[in-house]
């Protein structure tokens, strides 16, 4: 009894632990196999039991397996990739072997079958369980080691609707055209490079809050914002040019179904490490207007590291659907594999002969966020998370609601700017703000501001040709208006910046007679033959587009309001009246109308 528990439940377990009662169980082996012979194999190959330790056991051989277990946990072993084989390994030693002469003295493993193939690879899968984060990197990949960072989701705290938010984005897997028109006549048909999807969605109710379908290259701070500011915002079905019953029965975002849940705030925000998501600009905004903190990857209330589907597993399953339910099934499809497209066609070409246009892909989007909203969910019970929502937050519920106005100019631009000009040489005050002169009649008159900082705050980000001014106090001033060319079209910062960077490469000429936005247009629409389309055009076509369907005015060419007309739109918080556009329209490419509608 003695020997039982001392030599054997007393002993340490391999797992850290000792042994405890399991030492008790009969015929359990508590130490390993030490070989004390040199192996001598016979002739049906017996007699080699724990050769391969003996072998390490020498004064050779421990270089030997320092430098193998050096190279089993190496990126070069062979064991990462589609193969996954352990005979680079394996050479390996083999080589190493015979460069000391084992082969020529005929010593194990060059006397036996195989050359020990089977004890060697016992040996590899033994080094990796030892290191069990270098054998997931090794055999799952990153996704593998991430996703093994995660927990099991015991840990998770029971959260109430708007308690905590889930943001991320997503490229959308189809390609899409957009119809540029002709000098010649007509319209041609050029490809977008890819849009990204940037969604909002509440944790507790699965109902995705807003979204906003980036036009750019890469997601920026500004969409973010945009994305926040929809889900903050009245949500109104559109008029789909493409079907009338596309919508759902209950189908819609909160803010548009339910009165009380208009501009509702949420405690807390999870994204991911992309300096979009975590920038000053939407910390301060978010922490400002929606009166949230952020989760950052990795953080003390994080899950797992950036760029793993388990930090935010619901808005991930959105995005699945979204592609599974909606994306996927479109003829123009990439897919999120190449083996995912439609009989192997190419989705380019479908894009051209279909002539999907990226209008269809903005109302399809809405029309599939809006249905999902109306679809029951198995993790709510099979109610919607809409029904969800309007159960645990009633009307009577006390919500935090965010200020409208200051929704409104969430995603304008604030900046500390000097007041230029001189009274001896007569230049009239004025501010240089993003690439732009800016002033107005009263700054005219204010010599006495001249040198000192002001607040330059443009409101609307679709519209800047005018920015408000305040002192550092926060004592309102007036309103001041962009000098030419860049008083005419309403435009954003982006549009602006990717026209100025047009002019340095000499690819179009401002001056002070013309309109800067007319001639990006005209050079988007004259220049490049087949290539994407450029995203400062696409941005300028929404400008237009939402201008005019705010307006609901024919497209007839209309001057600028005055600055005393928008100092009083911006102290009432109106919409600034602004130029319409033309919506191209969304028809086959054999009934494309011969006239230019810009």
């Amino acid at each position: 009894m003695y020997r039982l528990i001392v030599d054997r439940c007393l002993q340490p377990h391999p797992d850290g632990d000792l042994f405890g009662w399991r030492g008790a169980l009969p015929y359990l082996r508590l130490s390993t196999y030490n070989r004390q012979t040199k192996p001598e194999p016979g002739e049906a190959g017996a007699g080699t039991a724990g050769a391969l330790q003996w072998l390490f056991a020498s004064q050779d051989g421990r270089e030997i397996e320092k430098r193998f277990r050096k190279e089993i946990l190496s990126t070069a072993s062979g064991l990462t990739g589609p193969g996954k084989s352990k005979q680079r390994l394996f050479r390996w030693l083999i080589g190493e072997l015979r460069a000391r002469g084992y082969q020529r003295r005929g010593e194990w493993p060059f006397n036996v079958e195989k050359l020990g193939y089977v004890t060697i690879c016992a040996f590899i899968d033994r080094v990796l369980a030892e290191n069990p984060r270098r054998q997931l990197l090794l055999l799952g990949g990153e996704d593998a080691r991430r996703k093994a960072i995660a927990g099991d989701g015991t840990g998770r705290p029971h959260l109430e609707p708007f308690d905590r938010v889930e943001c991320d984005a997503h490229k959308l897997d189809a390609r899409m055209v957009v119809a540029f028109p002709s000098i010649h006549g007509g319209f041609e048909l050029r490809k977008i490079p890819r849009l990204f999807v940037i969604v909002l969605e509440d944790v507790a109710s699965r109902a995705v809050l807003g979204y906003h379908l980036s036009l750019r290259r890469e997601c920026s701070a500004q969409d973010v914002l945009r994305a926040i500011k929809s889900s903050l915002s009245l949500w109104s079905r559109r008029k789909l040019q493409f079907s009338e019953n596309a919508y759902s029965e209950n189908a819609g975002l909160p803010s548009g179904v339910f009165d009380h849940l208009r501009g509702v705030c949420w405690n807390e925000i999870s994204v991911d490490g992309a300096m979009a998501n975590i920038c000053h600009r939407v910390e301060s905004t978010l922490k400002e207007v929606v009166g949230c903190r952020v989760l950052k990857p990795q953080s003390a209330d994080s899950f797992t590291s950036r760029r793993s589907k388990d930090d935010r597993p619901f808005i991930e399953s959105f995005f699945g659907n979204l592609a599974a339910g909606g994306f996927h099934r479109l003829a123009p499809t990439t897919g999120s594999r190449p083996a995912d497209k439609r009989g192997g066609a190419n989705p380019a070409v479908v894009a051209d002969e279909t002539a999907f246009q990226l209008e269809y892909a903005e109302e399809l989007l809405d029309t599939l966020i809006a249905n999902y909203n109306a679809t029951p969910h198995s993790s709510l019970g099979y109610r919607t998370p809409l029904e969800q929502l309007q159960f645990r937050v009633p009307p009577s519920h006390p919500v935090r609601r965010a200020d409208a106005h200051a929704v409104s100019r969430m995603v304008g631009v604030r900046k500390l700017c000097t007041v230029l000009g001189g009274v001896e040489s007569g230049r009239r005050p004025y501010f240089n703000f993003s690439n732009a002169r800016y002033s107005a009649e009263w700054l005219a008159l204010r010599t006495d501001l001249i040198g000192k900082n002001l607040w330059l705050q443009i409101e609307n980000e679709d519209d800047a040709r005018f920015a408000t001014v305040s002192d550092k106090k926060g004592l309102f001033l007036g309103v001041i208006r962009a000098a030419p060319p860049w008083h005419q079209t309403p435009h954003s910062l982006f549009i602006r910046e990717a026209t100025r960077a047009l002019e340095r490469r000499r690819l179009l000429h401002l001056s002070t007679r013309c309109d800067a936005v007319e001639e990006l247009i005209r050079y988007a629409e004259t220049h490049g033959g087949k290539l994407p389309a450029h995203p400062a055009y696409l941005e300028a076509r929404r400008i237009l587009t939402s201008q005019s369907q705010a307006l609901a005015l024919p497209a007839l060419h209309v001057e600028p309001p005055s600055e005393q007309i928008f100092e009083q739109q911006i102290k009432s918080t109106c919409t600034t009246p602004t130029r319409p556009a033309v919506k191209p329209a969304m028809r086959s490419s054999r009934d494309l109308p011969k006239a230019k509608t810009w």
